[in-house]
This record gives C-alpha cells, structure tokens and sequence, in this order.
C-alpha cells in the first residue's frame, strides 16, 4: 500500500547526555555492528553520532547555547536519556506541516539543510539534494520531525 504523503520512518533520534556518547557509540558499533559518523553541531548546540542507512541519530546538548539545547535538556530532566523523536519522511512538508498544526501539533523548529551542509555532514552517498525538517512538540505522546530529501 502507498503512502499518500510520506514515505516511511526515517530514523529515530534518541537523546542522551554528553558523556554517554562514547558508551553509546561503543554499543552500536561493538555490539550491534552499525558504524557511527561523529558530527559537532555548535550552531545547535549538539554532538550527534548519526548512521542514516542504520537508521539512528544520537544527540547529546554539549554547548552552553545552541538551537536545541534548552529543548534537548529539558527533554533530559523531565525523561531522561531515551528516544526523542522518530523522523518521518513525507513529500510536499508543506501540506503535511500545516495539517500537523491543524490536528494541535506545536512547531518547534524548521530547518533547511543545503546540499553543502549535507556534503560537510556526510549524510549523503554522493547524491546532492537539500533536507527540509519540521520539528513538532509531543503530540499524543511522540515528538514527530518531518523530513523531505528535495534533489538539487
């Protein structure tokens, strides 16, 4: 069956604090065999260890200031280290992001990712193409990030 707007889970994204993240790496590599590439976002706030084609993405607030870091610790104190949101893939985020907000889902950040940034963060085989996201709050229950790969 075809999705009408999306194409499926992306990822999933958990949430840890900074000095988990070799523990972290060191379970998924070691034990589970799924390679990590180590990013430094200080425009966010984080470092992640990401493996799209394995479908995880692990951040740790590790700057004082940041896009995500007050969200990412507030997450840590209210639940702890665990899953912090699944990234969906859609096509047309625009319709999906207004029907989102429509149904009660409260906007937490927009981004755009250039083809360069993709490049310089090794989130792609060579293919070029930009990344969309909507980050949404809790939403019965799960915090949703729409995600749409538009080729260059």
């Amino acid at each position: 069956m075809a999705l009408e707007n999306g194409r499926g889970v992306h990822h999933v994204v958990w949430c840890v604090r900074a000095e988990s993240l070799p523990r972290v790496k060191a379970f998924w590599e070691g034990v589970i065999g799924v390679p990590l590439e180590e990013l430094d976002l200080p425009e966010l706030g984080l470092k992640v260890l990401i493996s799209w084609h394995g479908g995880v993405e692990v951040m740790a607030p590790s700057y004082p200031s940041g896009l995500m870091v007050e969200a990412a610790n507030a997450f840590l104190a209210s639940r702890g280290e665990g899953v912090y949101t699944v990234v969906y893939e859609v096509r047309g985020i625009e319709g999906v992001v207004s029907s989102f907000t429509a149904a009660g889902g409260k906007l937490l950040f927009r981004e755009t990712i250039t083809p360069d940034q993709v490049d310089e963060r090794g989130l792609s085989d060579g293919a070029r193409f930009s990344i969309l996201q909507a980050g949404f709050d809790d939403h019965a229950g799960l915090r949703i990030c729409l995600q749409e790969q538009v080729p260059e």
